[in-house]
């Protein structure tokens, strides 16, 4: 049996999806210090962000 390929997978879901923006150099340059300063990855940033605004908004429903 051949061993299985690709990237394995983090967490409780596979990572195959993308979003892509458009924004400006001082944007990237404060996600990048974010990233430093936490020592977390762009993506783990991005996953708690989400998080936090979605967990916000549904109890403002």
């Amino acid at each position: 049996m051949s061993p299985r390929t690709g990237r394995p997978i983090v967490g409780n879901e596979p990572k195959n999806k993308q979003i892509a923006l458009r924004v400006t150099e001082t944007t990237v340059r404060k996600f990048d210090e974010c990233s430093v300063i936490t020592g977390k990855t762009k993506t783990e940033l991005l996953e708690n962000w989400i998080d936090v605004l979605h967990d916000s908004l549904m109890q403002k429903k």
